[in-house]
C-alpha cells in the first residue's frame, strides 16, 4: 500500500511555493501607522499586510521614510514561497509610472508633480523645487526661502529680503560702516552734499 504524500511534499504545494517566491504586483492598500504595512494585488491574489523595504531602517539615527503609493508596481519576495513571511519591494517603473529622468548622472526625488529635488553629479548642481518654501536649520540659525521673501537668522541677528527691500536687525554693516550708527562729515547748511559715511 502506498503511503499518502505529505502536504508539504505535494507537487501542487511545491509548485505553489515556487510561484510565490517572487511575484509581481501593484500596491493595493497602505497602512502608515505602526507597524507600517501594505497589501499587494498580484493577479487574483490580495496579500495580507506585509512590510516593505526601505533605503535604510536602522532606527532613529539611520532610517528613511518613503511609503509606497497605491497603484505603484512592486515585487513580493517570499522566502520559501511562504507569503506570510513575505516582504514587498516597491519601486518598479512601469508605463503608467515611468522614471523621472533620463540623465545617467542624476539622483532625483519627485515629491509631487511640481515639487522635487535633483542632484546632477556631472554638472555639480543641486536643485530643489518647492511650491511654498524651504527651511534650512543649523542649531538656532536658519535660512527660510518663501515665495515672497528670504529670511536669514543667526546669532540673534536677522536679514529679511522681500519686495520692500532688505531689512536687517539689529543693524546692517557694509564695508565696516554701520547703517544705523554711521555719521557724515562736512555737514553744511544749504544745497551742499555731505561727505561719505564714516
Amino acid at each position: 500500500m502506498e503511503r499518502p504524500v505529505a502536504q508539504s511534499e505535494s507537487p501542487l504545494e511545491i509548485g505553489r511555493r515556487l510561484e510565490n517566491i517572487l511575484r509581481a504586483g501593484t500596491v493595493a492598500e497602505v497602512r502608515h501607522g505602526k507597524p507600517a504595512r501594505c497589501r499587494v494585488r498580484s493577479g487574483e491574489l490580495l496579500t495580507d499586510w506585509l512590510p516593505w523595504t526601505s533605503g535604510s531602517a536602522g532606527g532613529p539615527s539611520r532610517r528613511q521614510w518613503w511609503p509606497p503609493k497605491v497603484g505603484e508596481q512592486c515585487m513580493v519576495m517570499a522566502p520559501g514561497g511562504d507569503l506570510l513571511n513575505a516582504v514587498v519591494l516597491p519601486g518598479v517603473y512601469s508605463d503608467r509610472a515611468p522614471q523621472g529622468s533620463e540623465n545617467p548622472n542624476a539622483y532625483r526625488l519627485d515629491w509631487s508633480e511640481t515639487e522635487g529635488m535633483e542632484h546632477d553629479a556631472g554638472a555639480g548642481m543641486l536643485t530643489i523645487t518647492c511650491e511654498q518654501g524651504i527651511t534650512l536649520r543649523v542649531g538656532q540659525a536658519f535660512i527660510e526661502l518663501r515665495r515672497d521673501r528670504i529670511v536669514l537668522s543667526a546669532g540673534g541677528g536677522s536679514l529679511v529680503i522681500d519686495a520692500e527691500g532688505a531689512t536687517g536687525s539689529p543693524d546692517v554693516l557694509a564695508g565696516g560702516i554701520s547703517l544705523r550708527k554711521h555719521v557724515h562729515g562736512g555737514v553744511k547748511q544749504g544745497d551742499d552734499d555731505t561727505e561719505g559715511p564714516k
